[in-house]
């Protein structure tokens, strides 16, 4: 997040979401976890090609 920027309840929601649904991330997480500064993105749950399994 931009330093100075105030999140909507939207923006607050959203990640609020993520983190019960992923678990901590550099997008969304808890005081309990720490991520080096970033530019964090919410996971998309797309493995990237290569990484995958080929069936």
């Amino acid at each position: 997040m931009p330093s100075g920027h105030r999140p909507t309840v939207a923006e607050a929601e959203a990640r609020i979401l993520h983190l019960r649904a992923n678990g901590p991330t550099p997008y969304a997480f808890t005081l309990r976890t720490s991520f080096p500064p970033g530019a964090a993105q919410p996971l998309t749950g797309e493995v990237p090609e290569g990484l995958g399994c080929s069936a």
